[in-house]
């Protein structure tokens, strides 16, 4: 097959952000003290945008319940402080900006009330954000949902099954009874296009539908990383389980964070001596070989739909197909 060139920096992979993990021993009260530092709000995976981008807040307008994690700094030297709110702190902001609106109404038959452009502040799920946010903004939020979603889940020790508590910024809990310290999780998952060449030249990629899909959805064939397993058996093993298919020649072309919930996808390409295939009928219930011209051809009549570039899996099939727009394939989804 051709090889495909390494994918730039797309979607959730795109930063601008310095980590600076020096600052997190500051804690988030030193920096907020400096008067370098704005808020970012998210709650559920949404997060509060206006005109363009991230709305950004002071200490003020943060809830005190929230969860704050020091997300970094940009070139001009500006902190950002992520607050993963709760429930009660999400009723809390929509009631101050409705509050707001009331007391400072602004024009808005020509301006926008919806979407990322609204003028006034809306949450907005990061999916649906993803290819829509600057570097910066994206950077902020994409590590914002996932560290976000790591507190959510690992409240207790997995020692003791005390209560751990945030510390470093928020970028570790600790243990306070055994003294320990947990980190966030990231679990990797291989997403693999594979390609069959034909005699003449032909190449072939195969998608599989998901059982939890409409028929006409497709995308890569993908799966967690095994403990003790490198990345390049994990592909060969996942499309063998899901396909029956034994690959070969693996050969990784990006990485995109996947903060639903906490997953980093690692992109391959593979390469298949056989076009005979078998679904799994568990996980992938149709399993279907498309050449460049069909792919296209079946994505402009609206017959099958696949992953558009907010996920790994669009901008690989987009490398692959050559003459897609990434932007506009079908669907958002997993991977």
């Amino acid at each position: 097959m051709k090889e495909l060139p390494l994918l730039p920096p797309a979607s959730l992979s795109r930063t601008a952000v310095d980590r600076s993990h020096l600052h997190r021993a500051e804690g988030t009260d030193a920096l907020w003290r400096s008067g370098r530092a704005r808020g970012v709000l998210a709650h559920r995976g949404g997060l509060l945008v206006a005109r363009g981008g991230l709305h950004l807040v002071d200490r003020d307008s943060v809830p005190e319940d929230s969860l704050l994690l020091y997300l970094g700094m940009d070139e001009a030297g500006t902190h950002f402080i992520g607050a993963s709110l709760t429930d009660e702190g999400r009723a809390a902001v929509d009631a101050r900006l409705a509050q707001e609106e009331t007391r400072d109404p602004e024009d808005l038959l020509t301006d926008p009330v919806g979407g990322l452009h609204s003028t006034r502040p809306v949450w907005i799920g990061l999916r649906e954000l993803g290819t829509r946010l600057d570097d910066r903004d994206v950077a902020l939020a994409t590590s914002l949902v996932a560290v976000g979603n790591w507190h959510a889940t690992h409240t207790h020790s997995p020692r003791t099954g005390a209560p751990t508590r945030p510390v470093l910024s928020g970028w570790v809990r600790e243990d306070p009874e055994a003294g320990t310290e947990h980190f966030p999780r990231t679990d990797p998952a291989v997403i693999m296009a594979v390609v069959h060449t034909s005699e003449d030249g032909t190449e072939r990629l195969l998608l599989g539908s998901n059982a939890m899909w409409p028929r006409d959805r497709f995308s890569l064939l993908a799966g967690f990383v095994e403990p003790g397993e490198t990345l390049e058996s994990a592909v060969v093993r996942e499309v063998e389980e899901e396909a029956g298919l034994r690959v070969h020649s693996p050969r990784y072309v990006g990485s995109q964070p996947w903060p639903f919930p906490a997953s980093l996808m690692l992109g391959f390409t593979a390469e298949a001596d056989t076009l005979e295939v078998v679904s799994d009928e568990d996980e992938i219930t149709q399993l279907r070989w498309f050449t460049r011209e069909e792919l296209v051809s079946a994505l402009a009549e609206g017959t099958v739909a696949v992953p558009d570039s907010v996920s790994i899996a669009g901008q690989i099939i987009a490398a692959w197909a050559g003459s897609l727009d990434p932007e506009t394939t079908g669907w958002s989804a997993q991977g």
